[in-house]
């Protein structure tokens, strides 16, 4: 209900004091659409005996302990070290100022005065100083080529782990947090795949560990197929920088089945868009398919991989586009893609 007006106000003490009773008055304000509590008017009236006045008072505000200087000093810190939570904070004000205690919900209040909000970091690749070289030098070529990435396969492993809860979940005030059961070592599985413009190639699985002869086998059943099917027109492979990629058996097998190699600078995976492809995989099996065994985590992976048509795979290949422009922007710093 809203506060009546000042006029409203004197208007009611007006009708008072020519007798009307605060009953009579409630239904003579109700008749002009202004709505307001019996409890409400008597209060107006007890206010108006005891102080003469309709208008309020004006509200005291406590003097802040906090100055200008202590502000622009947390501003400061948290600048330098954005992960300083409010305690660390107190007692940064508490050596610098001993005389005076600030409180914990002061601290928080300030803070977010000052614009700091909680959130997750975004966490991205480590890049070492040359390679940021390589990746602006690359990323210039493909915009200055105009490279559309439609005979390209972009291929790469990943390792998907049995995961049955999403990272988060809704609860109702005043009860308890679900306890969801997780094993303390998941079941993993291996897997390779490749998407392009034109499809995706088929999805190995394996477990153990990946040597260059075991990527050797994996590429004769799942790459050189698809070559020979989808582009035998001329291709390109794209895959990271790994020893296992890099050494002479991969070499000597590429050079042997005419599979042309596609350089990529290293320490650079938001330029292959497969890692999306992965990421939208997990999430997939973690918050839909939820498998509760490893036959039920092959089934997921192989429901999943079937929807990455064509168009899918297009869609994340485009994403380059946007990724490409980035890296030149930030001079070869991590995107944040």
């Amino acid at each position: 209900m809203p506060r009546l007006s000042i006029e409203t106000r004197k208007r009611v003490i007006v009708l008072y004091l020519r007798g009307n009773s605060v009953g009579n008055i409630k239904k003579r304000l109700e008749e002009e659409n202004i709505f307001v509590s019996l409890q409400a008017l008597f209060e107006l009236v007890k206010k108006y005996r005891d102080t003469s006045t309709v208008i309020d008072r004006p509200r005291r505000t406590r003097r802040r302990k906090i100055s200008q200087e202590m502000m622009n000093a947390i501003d400061a810190e948290l600048a330098t070290n954005d992960e300083l939570t409010s305690r660390q904070l107190q007692s940064f004000l508490k050596e610098r100022w001993p005389d005076i205690v600030v409180s914990l919900p002061t601290i928080r209040r300030v803070r977010q005065e000052l614009g700091w909000v909680c959130t997750r970091p975004h966490y991205c690749q480590l890049l070492r100083e040359l390679n940021k070289r390589k990746r602006l030098l690359w990323c210039k070529e493909q915009l200055r080529s105009k490279e559309d990435f439609s005979n390209i396969i972009f291929t790469d492993e990943s390792t998907i782990q049995l995961e049955r809860h999403s990272r988060l979940c809704f609860r109702k005030r005043l009860q308890p947090r679900a306890l969801k059961q997780r094993p303390k070592h998941p079941i993993k599985l291996h897997v390779w795949g490749g998407i392009s413009s034109r499809g995706a190639t088929r999805i190995i699985m394996f477990t153990g560990i990946m040597n260059a002869v075991r990527l050797g086998r994996i590429f004769e059943a799942g790459l050189l197929p698809f070559i020979q099917e989808v582009f035998p027109d001329g291709h390109w492979l794209q895959q990271d920088n790994d020893p296992k990629h890099s050494s002479k058996y991969i070499e000597d097998f590429f050079e042997e089945h005419g599979v042309n190699w596609w350089y990529t600078p290293p320490e650079s995976p938001d330029l292959n868009p497969i890692e999306n492809v992965w990421g939208s995989m997990k999430q997939y099996l973690r918050n839909h398919f939820k498998p509760r065994n490893l036959n039920e985590l092959k089934l997921g992976i192989q429901q999943f991989w079937v929807t990455l048509t064509p168009e899918v795979c297009s869609r994340y290949i485009s994403h380059l586009h946007k990724v490409v422009p980035k890296v030149v922007s930030v001079d070869g710093n991590p995107s944040g893609y």
